[in-house]
């Protein structure tokens, strides 16, 4: 009787269990890792060359934009120079071809105001050599209206005839020297213009090689600092690879890895097909490292802060912050390896059987499914 009692309020004592007992069911992680809250920044090498100088040491501090590495960039410092020589040479060059420009171009002024001095000089002799052309004209017909009469004799006659055709004639230069100096004052103009072009012709082009070496020499300066490799972030080198001066490497290399400064963080990766909709924010978790057994050192506690929703290689990024206090003995740093257990729900045992039993019944499903 003892014995069927006994049995029985244990039966019954596990059956409540069994249905109305509430159990914390985990979900495991493929993988967990310990990093450092800010991501850390890979070192790759930009260019390919030949190795000047290495500051890379593994635990080193770093400051951002403290010089790294330093490639060999010999021939574009020496194409920079001459970049800048002709930037140097060109400028003597346009300033005597301007001063030459404004000479000529006052020169043409010059010309032009001798030029028309020269036509009003000119016209004024012809206006005078025309008035006195006008007076023999009268002259020569009044001493031939005497001639006629007998009054005066022949050769009177022909000398005024004489200094009538003289006066014309010095007329008709005056008025062909107005025509000459306009001729060859356009001629002059025209050759002054046809130098003035091809002075600021010259300066064109002279300003042009020096414009191309002068914005070339920026181009040449973007190129000599991808020959630096400077720290993208302040912190300490986490990895690195072996260079001493004078290795050459390539285009894309990994040199090393900047980890900053800040407060260390768990991230894992679980399986998409358990885990997507499973694993929440603020659900706690707790973390075995691989190096520290946690029947010793114990575990860290963590509770989700972040779920990834698109997964890579089958597996979801879940981040979870660490408990400020942590009774584990476990020293936390960025890279410790181990897994992540997270508590998706609390569930009674006969709802973990029928979950088993459901996948059971579902993973035969497939595997019939499967066969031919």
């Amino acid at each position: 009787m003892v014995a069927a009692v006994l049995g029985t309020a244990l039966l019954v004592a596990w059956t409540l269990w069994f249905f109305l007992a509430r159990v914390a069911l985990y979900e495991t992680s493929r993988q967990a890792r310990l990093e450092v809250a800010a991501a850390p920044h890979d070192i790759d090498a930009p260019v390919s060359g030949r190795i000047l100088r290495s500051n890379l040491v593994l635990e080193r501090q770093v400051a951002q934009g403290e010089l790294l590495l330093e490639i060999d960039s010999a021939a574009l410092r020496l194409e920079r120079q001459a970049e800048v020589a002709r930037v140097l040479a060109v400028a003597p060059q346009i300033a005597a071809l301007e001063r030459e420009l404004a000479s000529d171009e006052e020169a043409m002024r010059g010309e032009d105001r001798a030029l028309a001095a020269e036509v009003s000089e000119a016209r004024a002799r012809q206006r005078a050599s025309d008035a006195v052309a006008s007076l023999k004209a009268s002259e020569r017909d009044q001493i031939a209206a005497l001639h006629r009469q007998h009054v005066v004799a022949e050769v009177e006659r022909q000398r005024t005839e004489a200094d009538y055709e003289r006066q014309t004639a010095e007329s008709d230069a005056a008025r062909a020297q107005v025509g000459r100096l306009g001729t060859e004052g356009g001629v002059r103009r025209s050759d002054r213009r046809a130098k003035i072009a091809r002075l600021q012709a010259e300066i064109a082009r002279l300003e042009s090689a020096r414009a191309e070496a002068a914005s070339h020499i920026p181009i040449l300066d973007e190129k000599i600092e991808l020959y630096t490799v400077r720290a993208p972030i302040s912190g300490r080198i986490g990895n690195m690879i072996n260079l001493q001066p004078g290795a050459v490497v390539s285009a894309g290399t990994r040199l090393g890895t900047v980890i900053p400064s800040g407060g260390v963080r768990a991230v894992a990766f679980f399986d998409v097909a358990t885990a997507l909709g499973r694993v929440k924010p603020g659900q706690p978790a707790r973390i075995r490292l691989f190096g520290f057994p946690w029947t010793k050192f114990g575990v860290l506690r963590a509770r989700v802060e972040r779920v990834g929703s698109e997964p890579r290689d089958g597996l979801i990024r879940v981040e979870l912050a660490l408990a400020a206090q942590q009774k584990a003995r476990i020293p936390v740093e960025h890279g410790l390896q181990g897994s992540a257990e997270v508590e998706v729900e609390e569930v009674a045992p006969v709802a973990l059987v029928l979950d088993a039993a459901g996948r059971y019944l579902m993973s035969s499903a497939m595997t019939t499914a499967e066969k031919p």
